[in-house]
């Protein structure tokens, strides 16, 4: 079966369309390597941020790491007029090994700058973080980074790095 010509649609009528400005689900992987070297001051992770409006969110970051037991990593998530009624977040560490040095967190909380890893126990290979969020005003969520320690050991969260915000309702 062939196709003549393109085909087109005259006049369409759209009906009680909205757009609010909100996410539904974006993924975004990390461009650039984040190195922080004696510096245990939190920054954004370039590109791991979202505009939110009130409703309710589940996330998931992924960030293969390089890191010493001397710096380790602190990884926090920073609000910029959002309001959050509630976060839950479930926070998974393991070296390379995997074997007695992994580590497991769950927390709840309203602040923003929460530390939800905090660590130099071990050199963690790969760090992730699951969870969701009721937001009540929207605003701007945003994940930062740094090391648990200043050191002169680099601590890197890798390129390739993952972090997905869905909207759920």
């Amino acid at each position: 079966y062939t196709l003549a010509g393109t085909p087109t649609i005259t006049a369409p009528t759209i009906n009680t369309a909205t757009l609010a400005g909100s996410i539904n689900q974006d993924y975004k992987v990390l461009a650039a390597t984040a190195a922080y070297t004696s510096n245990d001051v939190p920054a954004a992770i370039t590109g791991f941020s979202w505009t939110v409006v009130a409703g309710t969110y589940a996330f998931d970051v992924e960030l293969p790491t390089t890191m010493s037991t001397n710096g380790g990593l602190e990884l926090s998530f920073v609000l910029t007029t959002a309001v959050l009624t509630s976060i839950r977040y479930n926070t998974y560490a393991a070296t390379a090994s995997d074997n007695t040095t992994a580590v497991a967190t769950t927390g709840t909380t309203t602040a923003s700058t929460t530390k939800v890893f905090d660590s130099k126990t071990a050199a963690y290979t790969t760090v992730r973080v699951t969870g969701s969020m009721v937001v009540g005003t929207g605003g701007t969520f945003a994940w930062f980074g740094c090391q648990e320690t200043s050191h002169a050991d680099t601590t890197s969260v890798l390129i390739g790095s993952t972090a997905r915000m869905t909207r759920v309702s």
